[in-house]
């Protein structure tokens, strides 16, 4: 046990397990030892820098949030899926005691679905790994599996998850990215995904949010410091004002409440900056290592990467995305009400994390109207399937956990499925067998549409 919690430790810890990745890369494909020591050492430098930038986010949004359902009068239950895992990992010991063996053993399947299947995919972050581990052994529980069985169904469902989802997301990854360097390993797949498409219906690509033009004196929002600062300054001064004073010195102590806005937003922007600086450093250097991986163990592997890998692709896009998808969550709140009862509530670092994603999305396959509907669509849908879910499983109670709801459309999507376990096993097989089939047709076309577009 002390050697698997060990390399349990090491996959749920990002810096680690994507600077290990890097140091195989670099060995298998015959760097010396300066090359390996450099190139391992600085991928785990980006993902440590992305984590702090991601944690400065963090600090400056939470005080927006408590205000925001202040200010609104805000009531119902709290979404956060690693909430409700932690939760439902303390109430219930067959899930702590299985969900962490379920990790482990599906991140060995991903590895041999990505070496022997068509979906090359390997699954590198580690707290949605976490996360996606944890809602398997709950529906495995409340399906009353024992707990090898748990373990070893879980552990073949959890390596297929982590192997399918990259792939639904990947065509559209494509276009983001302009590339098949990396996929996104996440679990609001199935909610980006459908979003982005929904964006293409009302959208037009050629008119992409990067490519706005702005009268000269607005010229300054290309900067993307600037364009995030002068939002969240917005928002935050904004939600300050309404407020007032009381309220704000919860968070601001002795300071005065406005200039408490001033510094949150910026600090918010700032927190951006150094996550966008991270993501940049580390894929320099992991996606040249990961091919000494894709030639010698998985060939042509694709590294699956947490959702800040793309923010810098469309920076634009994602405060649109972004904002979007709270007016979205906004009117999902009040349709969950009526439809059943129950009010989730607005997940703003879903919001952006995720919501973003979205905007990213729906601007590659929609442009500017794209970016706008995709984010809002992602939004409405996250908060009317978490009080869905919600209600269908009686707010969790069955296993000691109330008040907290998911986040991850995935992750409620699976549990809606595995609801009855044949019927999950069937969709999820299913959808190995379609995404394989697609992946194989575009791997026979990519060599044409590379000669197309080397020829343009």
């Amino acid at each position: 046990m002390p050697v698997l919690n060990f390399i349990l430790e090491i996959i749920m810890t990002p810096a680690l397990i994507l600077a290990l990745v890097a140091l195989i890369g670099l060995v298998l494909q015959g760097k010396n030892g300066t090359q390996v020591f450099s190139g391992t050492v600085k991928t785990a430098l980006g993902m440590l820098i992305l984590s702090a930038g991601v944690g400065f986010l963090i600090t400056h949004i939470l005080p927006f949030v408590f205000l925001f359902q202040e200010v609104f009068n805000l009531s119902g239950f709290a979404t956060g899926s690693e909430l409700i895992s932690a939760a439902m990992m303390e109430s219930v010991p067959a899930i702590a005691g299985t969900s962490a063996l379920i990790m482990a053993l599906g991140f060995l399947i991903n590895v041999i679905f990505a070496r022997f299947s068509p979906l090359k995919y390997i699954f590198l972050t580690g707290h949605m790994m976490w996360i996606s581990s944890v809602l398997v052994a709950y529906v495995l529980y409340m399906a009353g599996f024992n707990e090898i069985m748990m373990i070893v169904i879980g552990g073949i469902v959890q390596g297929a998850l982590l192997t399918v989802l990259p792939a639904v997301s990947q065509p559209v990854i494509r276009k983001v990215i302009g590339g098949n360097d990396f996929a996104l390993a996440h679990l609001t797949t199935l909610g980006t995904v459908p979003s982005a498409y929904i964006g293409k219906l009302v959208g037009d690509p050629s008119k992409s949010t990067e490519d706005m033009k702005l009268p000269k004196g607005l010229t300054f929002f290309k900067d993307t410091a600037i364009a995030i600062s002068v939002v969240m300054l917005l928002f935050y001064v904004i939600l300050v004002i309404i407020a007032g004073p009381a309220r704000v010195a919860a968070h601001a102590g002795d300071t005065n409440h406005i200039l408490f806005g001033i510094m949150q937003g910026l600090g918010f922007a700032a927190g951006i900056l150094v996550m966008l600086q991270g993501v940049r450093m580390f894929l320099g250097e992991l996606v040249p290592a990961f091919k000494g991986i894709s030639d010698k163990l998985v060939p042509n592997a694709i590294p699956a990467l947490d959702v800040p890998a793309i923010f810098a692709y469309a920076p634009n896009a994602l405060m649109i995305g972004f904002i979007t998808s709270v007016v979205g969550m906004l009117v999902a709140m009040v349709a969950s009400a009526f439809a059943f009862g129950t009010v989730p509530l607005v997940s703003i670092i879903g919001a952006f994390f995720t919501g973003g994603v979205a905007g990213i999305m729906g601007n590659a396959l929609g442009g500017r109207r794209g970016a706008v509907a995709s984010g809002f669509s992602y939004g409405f849908i996250l908060i009317f399937l978490s009080g869905f879910t919600y209600n269908m499983f009686n707010g969790f109670a069955a296993v000691g956990t109330t008040g907290v709801g998911h986040d991850c459309v995935d992750a409620m999507v699976t549990m809606v499925a595995f609801h009855n376990p044949i019927v999950g096993f069937i969709v999820l097989a299913a959808a190995f067998v379609v995404l394989s089939i697609f992946e194989l047709r575009y791997q026979r076309n990519a060599p044409a549409e590379n000669n197309e577009n080397e020829g343009a």
